[in-house]
Formats: C-alpha cells, sequence, structure tokens
C-alpha cells in the first residue's frame, strides 16, 4: 500500500534527526521527547524517535495522512524564512503532476460549498483558525497550515459574466518544507471549513 510505504519511508528519515536541530528549523518546540505541531486550528504531539501522533485537545478523528505530512515536514524544513510571497498551487515546483487532484479535491469542493455563501466562508474561515486578509476578492483568510507554511483561501463572488470561484495560495518559502505533493493534500484540508458553513 502507498501510504504503508510512504510512512515506513518517512519514519526512517524521522529517527536520525537531530531534534532540537529540526525543531528550530520547523518552528516548532521539542521537549520531553515530543514535537509540539500546530497545525491549523489544532495542536498535535509527535514522539521521537518512534513518530507516534497524538492530539493535545482532541476535536474528533484527523485523517491518516497528517502523520506523513508531519513527518515530512520535520524532516524537509530547513528554516528559509516566510517569503511574504503567495503563490498558486501551478507555481510550485512538479505541481504539474498534482494540478489536477489539487483542483478536484481542494478547489472545486471549495468553490461549491462557499461560492455563494460569503457570511458562511467568513464564519468558516475564522473557527478554522483564519486571519483575515485584505486582497483581491470579497473575503480571505491566511492561515498557518503549520508553524512555517502559510496559506490564503481567497473567495471570489460571481454575477452574471463571471461564475464565483475560490482560490488556495501558498507562500512561496512553502517547498522549503514540504514537497507539492504534500502540500496539495494540505490544501484539500481547506474543505473541513464547510463543516463550520452553519454554525
Amino acid at each position: 500500500m502507498a501510504y504503508d510505504v510512504a510512512l515506513e519511508k518517512a519514519l526512517e528519515e524521522f529517527k536520525v534527526l537531530k531534534p532540537f536541530v529540526a525543531a528550530a528549523r520547523s518552528g516548532t518546540d521539542f521537549a520531553h521527547g515530543k514535537f509540539k505541531i500546530r497545525f491549523f486550528n489544532r495542536t498535535f504531539l509527535l514522539s521521537h524517535p518512534a513518530g507516534e501522533i497524538e492530539e493535545v485537545e482532541a476535536k474528533g478523528t484527523f485523517p491518516a495522512w497528517l502523520r506523513i505530512v508531519m513527518l515530512h515536514y520535520l524532516i524537509q524544513a530547513d528554516g528559509t524564512p516566510v517569503a511574504d510571497h503567495w503563490i498558486t498551487y501551478r507555481e510550485l515546483p512538479g505541481a504539474v503532476f498534482f494540478e489536477r487532484r489539487f483542483m478536484s479535491m481542494a478547489i472545486g469542493p471549495l468553490t461549491k460549498g462557499f461560492g455563494n455563501d460569503l457570511e458562511g466562508f467568513k464564519r468558516a474561515g475564522t473557527i478554522l483558525g483564519g486571519e483575515p486578509i485584505t486582497r483581491t476578492g470579497d473575503a480571505g483568510f491566511r492561515f498557518l497550515a503549520l508553524p512555517r507554511i502559510p496559506m490564503a483561501c481567497i473567495l471570489y463572488l460571481g454575477d452574471e459574466e463571471v461564475q464565483s470561484s475560490v482560490n488556495v495560495l501558498f507562500d512561496a518559502s512553502a517547498p522549503a518544507y514540504l514537497p507539492t505533493e504534500d502540500l496539495s493534500i494540505v490544501g484539500t484540508y481547506l474543505n473541513s471549513m464547510q463543516k463550520y458553513r452553519a454554525k
């Protein structure tokens, strides 16, 4: 199974990390044998060297891929400063291989769910831990997907001539912290905003 192979490879690399160096490069804390990692509005602990994951304040289940993403994040993080410059998914290295999946699993569902629901978008973005940003579009939020991976989600309301759309942007430094495929997966997590629409 692809997941098992990816997990096994990541764990082997993770075991030999120097934890305090990795913590400094990734913007995480390391104490008592565990990394403390913020993922959007949730906090997790990842043990070293075993790589076991647990949520500090459980808010329900979390996706199986999250463990691999966090392992990859700690392995790949090189301390590159946040660029404060947004880029589209298409501009990430090797995005051509994953863009179709990103569009169908992240952009498409977000547009369908929020294309005509400005207030629901604002409510959901706030609950998920987003910080409102002023940019092109009718509403937008900046999220910290991981401590050094800012992301933005922008809603463009449609009219008689233009359809509504949602775009997801990444800080230009993101490739220093995660592979492009992983960034696609993280982008799909924004779909969890939809469960907060009516709350």
